[in-house]
């Protein structure tokens, strides 16, 4: 038997949650302060 469409949004909203959450803290561990400094941007205005 084939699971219905949503079951498939529910999964893959499941998997994308669980994904990028600690890819989107890893990303801020490793480049926060390289990629996108705040004093920079306060300083340019």
């Amino acid at each position: 038997m084939q699971p219905a469409d949503e079951t498939y949004i529910l999964y893959g909203a499941l998997f994308v949650f669980l994904f990028l959450g600690p890819l989107f803290n890893v990303a801020k561990r490793l480049g926060s302060s390289k990629n996108f400094p705040p004093s920079k941007n306060k300083k340019n205005k």
